[in-house]
């Protein structure tokens, strides 16, 4: 080892670039010289697939003082409390998967621990002790969030989220367990992509007024009232599996809509078994319809009676120009069909 440990830091960074997280780390065990240069590393992938559904091994105290890394990838590990002093100031990527908290407090403390956060990914964290997941990050930018499931599962309406991030330009919200998500503060101008099976629509949409970019994947509305306009609204993508009957719910709050999409989304709840409930003509014409609705794009589009119903009428009151991709019998194959048609 004589060689190597007279080659200057950055030389050493550059080697400690390719290997395994885990043999970096353990390079601090080597000698005095080489003791916090694993430090240094701005990119770490720690994980533990000892064991496929559990996570085994807890996070190593070290990365708690690691000041210059920028990007943290964690996954299958323990985190069953925080130091009182951390110095992670420079970390602006997380990911944080198959993770297992102690309680609802940790993730909290944990999540403090970051002041520069910017972009945090969280998967799995369902089966942790953690019953209310607290994302408090002043500094957050992007929220990627998936809890999925293969088929139909029990909803866990003692789990949820709570969002704070009044900096947050893009919310990315896939949920097939929870029942609760509530966003108690993030900034107007927000690009947000949901899907959820079981948390309340009507209060989570509730907090999303002001965005200008919506896709949502919703439970049916039954009789849902939404309380307040979607004023800067301009784009909404909708799934047609379970939320087409919020349509005319949307569409009268949106009074300024230019772009409207109908789609299958890909994270597909064909599987749920909450009741997908019928499209019903309005009796009104939104405003959106008559003034600002410029283009309709409809994904997979099959040709039922209830789909060519909805065509009608967006294109007897609306003024636009409509984009049908058909679905073929052959899986992923679609033809196209544009009409530019207006009000007669």
């Amino acid at each position: 080892m004589g060689n190597i440990n007279e080659l200057c830091d950055d030389l050493l960074v550059k080697i400690l670039l390719q290997i395994p997280t885990e043999e970096v780390v353990a390079t601090s065990l080597l000698s005095r010289r080489w003791r916090s240069v694993w430090k240094l590393v701005p990119k770490l992938d720690f994980r533990d697939y000892s064991y496929k559904y559990h996570a085994t091994s807890a996070v190593p105290s070290d990365l708690y003082t690691h000041e210059t890394l920028v990007v943290l990838r964690l996954r299958g590990t323990i985190v069953a409390d925080v130091p009182s002093k951390t110095r992670l100031r420079s970390l602006k990527t997380l990911s944080l998967r198959d993770m297992s908290f102690s309680s609802d407090q940790t993730v909290d403390r944990f999540l403090s621990c970051f002041p520069v956060l910017e972009t945090l990914v969280v998967r799995g964290w369902i089966a942790s002790n953690v019953k209310t997941y607290s994302i408090r990050v002043p500094s957050l930018r992007s929220l990627d969030v998936e809890e999925l499931v293969g088929g139909y599962a029990d909803p866990r309406y003692d789990h949820g989220y709570v969002i704070d991030a009044p900096r947050l330009k893009f919310l990315h919200m896939v949920d097939h367990f929870s029942g609760f998500c509530s966003l108690v503060n993030v900034p107007e101008e927000l690009e947000a992509e949901i899907h959820l099976r079981f948390c309340d629509s009507d209060k989570l949409l509730g907090s999303l007024v002001s965005a200008k970019q919506l896709s949502l994947c919703l439970k049916p509305q039954m009789d849902s009232c939404l309380k307040g306009d979607f004023d800067q609204l301009v784009f909404l993508e909708l799934c047609v599996m379970c939320s087409l009957d919020w349509l005319n719910v949307i569409l009268k709050h949106s009074p300024k809509l230019r772009a409207l999409r109908l789609s299958r989304t890909r994270h597909s709840c064909q599987n749920s078994r909450n009741v997908r409930t019928n499209w019903e003509r309005p009796t009104c014409i939104p405003e959106c319809l008559t003034f600002s609705l410029e283009t309709v794009e409809w994904i997979a589009y099959e040709g039922t009676e209830e789909e060519e119903n909805v065509v009608k009428y967006l294109l007897e009151n609306g003024n636009l120009c409509f984009k049908k991709r058909w679905r073929k019998a052959v899986y992923g194959k679609f033809s196209y069909e544009i009409l530019r048609l207006g009000r007669g």
